[in-house]
């Protein structure tokens, strides 16, 4: 679900101010050692409020930490909470080459992602292959069109899908002013769906804003954690 990339977004903003705020010597680590350690080695289970996160952020460095997720959790932005990649020394950009995560997903979970174009992304190879769409976005195209999840893709524009044969199609409706027409399955019925996309293939990547670099950063120390 989207909130749980959001919320990790939250949390490397957080990080971030934390850095910068004591000039690099504390992180979200020492929250997190205040705030999930043990008391005298034993492990128990604690609810807990916003306050008590409040609290516990204050006492690694001071900051309007109420503020700060009040804004992010009970309020609506146009899009993802970015502060954090921004703060560390990155931004996000579009480009129609496909991003290497992005490919690694297609090739070991067979998950076809265009979702930043078309706004949908499906489960499955193509050809004789049952294809699944398992995510639409609200107020993309495919969301307009009336695709939702659990539809099966069988064929772009009148051709048997596949992956190539999408992005193809999304490819070639760059240069026409013709709709990518889709035909889908659900249950018993079949439908075709015209899409109005004109923009071209999109995928995300990070590109430097030549400052200091603490993703690297916080991603090496984090790596180097995982790794023992």
């Amino acid at each position: 679900m989207d909130y749980y990339d959001e919320s990790t977004l939250i949390w490397l903003e957080a990080d971030t101010i934390l850095r910068r705020e004591t000039k690099g010597k504390s992180s979200l680590d020492d929250f997190c050692k205040k705030f999930h350690g043990t008391e005298n080695g034993v492990i128990r289970v604690a609810p807990y409020t916003l306050d008590d996160v409040v609290d516990a952020m204050n006492s690694v460095s001071p900051y309007d930490w109420r503020k700060f997720f009040e804004e992010r959790i009970r309020s609506r932005g146009p899009g993802a909470p970015l502060g954090g990649i921004e703060n560390s020394g990155w931004r996000l950009v579009y480009s129609e080459v496909m991003n290497d995560h992005q490919r690694s997903l297609e090739e070991t979970d067979h998950v076809v992602d265009v979702g930043f174009s078309l706004g949908f992304s499906v489960h499955g190879t193509g050809g004789e292959d049952t294809s699944t769409v398992v995510d639409v976005i609200p107020g993309t195209p495919a969301a307009k069109a009336g695709i939702a999840p659990g539809m099966r893709l069988l064929a772009v524009n009148g051709r048997r899908w596949s992956p190539d044969g999408l992005r193809e199609a999304v490819r070639a409706a760059k240069n026409s002013k013709e709709p990518i027409v889709l035909l889908l399955e659900n249950e018993d019925y079949f439908q075709s769906f015209a899409l109005d996309y004109h923009g071209g293939e999109r995928y995300p990547h990070l590109e430097s804003m030549h400052t200091a670099d603490v993703l690297s950063e916080i991603a090496k120390r984090h790596a180097a954690e995982v790794a023992k």
